[in-house]
C-alpha cells in the first residue's frame, strides 16, 4: 500500500455517549471532525478493541461514530428473541436521530459488522458514498455455501481465538479481546450464540449489486492470513460487488493489530 495521504492531527480521544432507544440503553464512541464515518464492530467484541484504528481515523479527518451494537457492552439487546439485520439497522437510524449526528458519508464494518453495514447501506440507497467491507461475513466460505452450511457455531467460535493467537498481537491485546468475549459470554450466552448464527447465515450476494447500482462505491478488504473469513469468501463478495478485492497483511484481527492499514484503506479508496 502507498503512504497515508491525509495529514494526522493532534491526538483525539474518542468519547463515550449514551442514549435511550425505545426505553433501552444504547451507547457509542465518537470523535473527530469531517465526513461522518460509521464503523460497526464484529462479533463478541466492542468498539474499544478497534480504538487505536478509530482514533487514527478521527485524527485523519473523519467524524467517527462507532456504536456498541445491541446486546453488546452498555447497549441493551433489542426486544425479542432473535436479532435481525433489519432490526439492527432501524436501531442505528434511531441512534443517529437521538444523537443528532449527521448521517454517514462512509460506512465500514468488520466481520459481522460488515454484513450489517451492507444491510444498512442497502436500506438507504444512494445516501452513502462508500461502503467498506472489512473481512466481512456475507460471502461463501467455500463452494458448498454459506458459513452456516460449512461451519458450525462451535467451529466459528473456536476459529476466532485461534486466529487471534496467530496474529502476533501483543499479550495485553490478546487478553483484552479474550476478556471482552468472556464478558459477553457470561453476560448473555444465548444472545451471543444468536448473534453468531446471524453472522454465519449472512449472504450479501443479492444486496451488493443493488448497492452498486445506487452509486455507492464498495471496497472489499480481506486479510492475507485470515482463517475466519477465507480468501474464497472475500473473492465471492468482491465478485458480487463487481470490484477487485483489496488485500492487507494480518489475520482476521488485522484492524486491531495493524491499525495503520485501516487508515490506508480509507485513504487509498478516493
Amino acid at each position: 500500500m502507498t503512504n497515508m495521504t491525509r495529514v494526522v492531527k493532534n491526538s483525539i480521544s474518542l468519547k463515550m455517549s449514551r442514549y435511550e432507544i425505545s426505553g433501552r440503553s444504547a451507547a457509542c464512541l465518537s470523535g473527530g471532525e469531517g465526513p461522518t464515518l460509521l464503523f460497526l464492530h464484529g462479533w463478541a467484541v466492542t468498539p474499544y478493541i478497534y480504538k487505536v484504528a478509530l482514533d487514527l481515523a478521527a485524527r485523519s479527518g473523519y467524524r467517527v461514530i462507532a456504536p456498541f451494537l445491541p446486546g453488546v457492552g452498555p447497549s441493551e439487546a433489542l426486544v425479542g428473541s432473535w436479532p435481525s439485520s433489519s432490526g439492527i439497522c432501524r436501531w442505528i437510524e434511531a441512534l443517529f436521530d437521538k444523537s443528532g449526528e449527521e448521517r454517514p458519508t462512509l460506512v465500514a464494518g468488520h466481520s459481522l459488522g460488515g454484513g450489517i453495514s451492507a444491510s444498512y447501506v442497502s436500506d438507504f440507497p444512494g445516501q452513502v458514498e462508500q461502503l467498506f467491507l472489512l473481512s466481512s461475513v456475507g460471502g461463501t466460505s467455500s463452494s458448498n455455501g454459506s458459513l452456516t452450511e460449512t461451519r458450525s457455531a462451535l467451529e466459528w467460535s473456536v476459529s476466532l481465538p485461534l486466529d487471534l493467537l496467530s496474529s502476533q498481537a501483543s499479550y495485553n491485546h490478546v487478553l483484552s479481546m479474550v476478556g471482552t468475549g468472556m464478558i459477553q459470554l457470561i453476560r448473555d450466552p444465548i444472545g451471543l450464540w444468536r448473534l453468531s448464527r446471524l453472522a454465519r447465515s449472512y449472504s450479501l450476494e443479492a444486496e451488493l449489486p443493488k448497492i452498486v447500482v445506487a452509486n455507492t462505491r464498495v471496497v472489499v478488504v480481506g486479510a492475507i492470513e485470515d482463517k475466519v473469513i477465507t480468501k474464497d469468501s472475500i473473492l465471492h463478495l468482491a465478485s458480487s460487488a463487481s470490484v477487485d478485492p483489496v488485500w492487507v497483511d494480518g489475520t482476521h484481527s488485522w484492524i486491531s493489530t495493524h491499525p495503520k492499514n485501516f487508515i490506508e484503506v480509507l485513504s487509498n479508496s478516493h
